[in-house]
This record gives C-alpha cells, sequence and structure tokens, in this order.
C-alpha cells in the first residue's frame, strides 16, 4: 500500500543537542573555547543604556560559521543560520526564536566597529583555543591569490 503524509499539525518535544553528531565541528569548537571573553573585549563598544543589543557571542559565532563554511553572504548567513539545525544550536538560537536579520551585521561594521580591531582579536583568540585543543593543526595554510586588475599609469 501506497503511504502518503497527512499533513498533521504536531506538537514535539526536541532536544535540539542530541541531533547534532559527537564529531561534528561546531560541537567541538563548542565543547573547547569558551566564549565568554567576547563579553569583556566587546563592552566598551555597547552603551549602558538603551535597548538591549543582541548578543554579540551570536554574532561573533555566526560571523564564524560564515567562515567556516565559505558562506560570504551576510544575508545568505541569515538564511543557512536560520535553516541548519547545527548552526542555530551552535549559536544557541532555538526554534522558537528569530535570527538576527543580515542587516544587524553591516549595521554593527559600520557603526560600532569600524574603526576598531575587535573582529581580528576575537577570530584570533577562538583560532588559537581551537590549535591549543588540536581542532586545527596549522600545517595546511590557504592563500588567496586573487587577480585584481588596476590602471596605476
Amino acid at each position: 500500500m501506497m503511504g502518503k503524509q497527512s499533513g498533521q499539525i504536531q506538537m514535539v518535544i526536541l532536544d535540539i543537542d542530541s541531533m547534532i553528531p559527537k564529531n561534528h565541528l561546531l560541537r567541538r569548537i563548542k565543547n573547547c573555547v569558551n566564549f565568554d571573553f567576547i563579553y569583556e573585549k566587546a563592552a566598551p563598544y555597547y552603551s549602558p543604556v538603551g535597548r538591549k543589543s543582541i548578543d554579540p557571542i551570536v554574532l561573533i559565532k555566526m560571523l564564524l560559521i560564515g567562515y567556516l563554511y565559505g558562506i560570504k553572504s551576510e544575508r545568505r548567513l541569515g538564511e543557512e543560520v536560520s535553516l541548519n539545525l547545527a548552526y542555530r544550536w551552535f549559536c544557541g538560537i532555538d526554534l522558537m526564536h528569530k535570527v538576527p536579520d543580515h542587516s544587524t551585521f553591516s549595521q554593527n561594521r559600520r557603526r560600532r566597529f569600524q574603526e576598531a580591531d575587535i573582529f581580528r582579536e576575537i577570530f584570533n583568540e577562538i583560532v588559537l583555543k581551537c590549535i591549543e585543543f588540536g581542532i586545527v593543526s596549522g600545517e595546511t595554510g590557504v592563500a588567496d591569490g586573487s587577480f585584481f586588475p588596476s590602471n596605476v599609469s
């Protein structure tokens, strides 16, 4: 007999953590790297008054996902994090919450962090932690050899 999906709405209790494989790269990073240092580094760039911002750890984790998985567009990054269960889990965004909008990244970069080197500092610290715990070996290096023609005459 041929089966057919009913389309019935269901109520499900889901443990996202149990759905992420034990050897997944993001699980290994999450288990080894304590991202709380980001609060201290980002504190000078936030006002003590006003509306609460999006958690800077969520923003950094999303950018890290973009770097790790070659997602270059911030708009595409938002879509991917919204759709991928492992990405949501890594960022701490449950299924009931909305993923930060792509414009949040561009506005933070343009307004808050334009003159700062905070992204490089945070990224370097995360990479050093990953090297310390053996997630990154440093044996392979990648360089961008893009050719940009120019008129310098």
